[in-house]
């Protein structure tokens, strides 16, 4: 948390703060424009609840990549290992937009009369979103040890991936083949899952779970093996 946000109490609250602004400003800007969506979709929330999933990959990637040299001082501590450093920044990342997500369901539950169709798939396809950021984390995170100048490829891939990440849009709304080429994109599935977890018919969902659990098993077993690799590095600059 320090090495996050610092000492202050502001910087905690901000934390919570950040996803939340972002969020309802895109989505009120959305609403706004006057753009309406299939089946009565509610604008506000379907891009809010589209964005903070997505925010929150972004978010574990970003920062996760940064973990190492973030947190250097602590492999001082031996009993400290790189894969605890990533596991603690990337499961705080996911706790705050988890904790946003939470916050979005009970007000559309409450005051829109949108209940979530399935919360407990939906709370499954966050899961998957955080595994997959965290495995492309520590392979990125791993990969600075090695090659400093992959420090800046890091925003702007995770900014490509907006645009194609099914955030914003639904497949259906697409042509087939533009279709089948996003479905490459294991977070997409995710998206898929989650907006049929929270609309339930009123989408016409596109994805595959066991494709999803295959890119996180290999991005989780690549970027461990990776952080073996960047922690004998370490040791030989030390």
């Amino acid at each position: 948390m320090l090495t996050r946000v610092g000492r202050s109490r502001l910087g905690i609250l901000w934390l919570m703060a950040e996803p939340i602004i972002l969020s309802s400003l895109i989505s009120l800007l959305h609403w706004l424009s006057g753009s309406d969506l299939p089946n009565g979709l509610p604008v506000f929330l379907f891009y809010a609840l589209g964005y903070v999933p997505f925010m929150m990959f972004r978010s574990i990637v970003n920062r996760g990549a940064h973990a190492i040299h973030a947190n250097i001082s602590l492999l001082h501590h031996s009993r400290i290992t790189l894969l605890d450093v990533m596991v603690s920044r990337n499961l705080m990342e996911a706790m705050v937009c988890s904790t946003v997500i939470a916050l979005y369901m009970v007000i559309a539950t409450l005051f829109m009369g949108e209940p979530p169709h399935q919360p407990a798939l939906f709370i499954f396809g966050l899961t998957l979103s955080a595994l997959l950021a965290h495995g492309l984390a520590m392979v990125l995170a791993s990969a600075q040890v090695v090659w400093e100048w992959v420090e800046h490829l890091v925003h702007p891939f995770t900014y490509l991936m907006l645009p194609i990440s099914a955030s914003f849009f639904m497949l259906d709304m697409m042509p087939q083949e533009t279709r089948e080429l996003l479905l490459w994109n294991p977070l997409v599935h995710v998206h898929e899952m989650n907006r049929w977890a929270m609309f339930g018919d009123r989408v016409t969902p596109y994805y595959d779970v066991s494709y999803v659990l295959l890119w996180i098993i290999m991005l989780n077993l690549l970027g461990m093996a990776g952080l073996r690799v960047a922690r004998v590095r370490l040791s030989i600059s030390d």
